[in-house]
């Protein structure tokens, strides 16, 4: 079998290797997807979106089709302030809807505060997302169709884990890089004189913490919020 695969990219997010009617050649389905991730600030303040793209692509191993390896690549950033609610939810629909998101796309924002107001107004225009609400804890939950309670320093954590084991990594023309590194490292964890672990964070005027908030939130969101249309096969690597 040729190691090179004739791979067909679905609207809907769908990877599948062509056969071209050899019966010897097994059909596999994996998976191109986009993870959109919001974190929304006070009217003066910023907001940020980041985008991350998360796929599993069949591959040949030992001559044999499967889903390869997954891999996740924050390909999009972007922060804005001084606008309104409406504008903020208009944003975040086109975001989703554009070229190559549109259709493959799951949106995420951070519930917390005013992201309330914004997954409301989401939801009365029938845009299907998560809203992430932060938390103390170490622990996660769904709460309802939409809202889902999570720990913050859970969150931030996972975050560690995966881009220090590279299972995200970003994209190499990523525009706004260092801010999003530069936010990250704002954030601290310590421990109470109780044992209990809490988070802080230092602002400056380099570091506003949006972009690291929508990463975070994105990036839980990757790991464990499955996507609620892709359908894979012998997948390796999907938590």
């Amino acid at each position: 079998m040729s190691e090179a695969l004739n791979l067909t990219y679905m609207p809907d997010g769908r990877v599948i290797n062509e056969t071209n009617n050899d019966p010897a050649i097994e059909r596999v389905t994996g998976f191109s997807t986009y993870w959109v991730a919001a974190d929304l600030g006070q009217a003066n303040d910023y907001s940020a979106v980041v985008v991350i793209k998360d796929e599993a692509l069949p591959i040949v191993d030992s001559g044999k089709v499967i889903v390869g390896p997954r891999q996740r690549t924050v390909v999009y950033a972007d922060r804005f302030r001084g606008i309104s609610y409406v504008d903020v939810v208009d944003h975040l629909i086109k975001v989703r809807n554009a070229p190559p998101f549109g259709g493959k796309s799951e949106l995420v924002i951070d519930g917390t505060s005013i992201g309330r107001v914004v997954s409301d107004m989401l939801w009365d225009q029938g845009v299907r997302h998560n809203a992430v609400q932060m938390t103390g804890g170490q622990d996660w939950t769904k709460k309802s169709s939409r809202y889902v309670n999570a720990g913050k320093t859970f969150m931030i954590e996972n975050l560690a884990v995966l881009l220090a084991s590279g299972d995200i990594k970003f994209a190499h023309d990523l525009p706004l890089r260092d801010e999003i590194e530069t936010d990250l490292a704002s954030f601290s964890v310590h421990t109470t004189a109780a044992g209990n672990q809490i988070i802080t964070q230092s602002r400056s005027a380099a570091g506003h913490g949006d972009l690291g908030i929508a990463l975070i939130v994105g990036a839980f969101a990757s790991q464990y919020l499955k996507p609620q249309k892709i359908l894979v096969s012998t997948l390796r690597g999907w938590c």
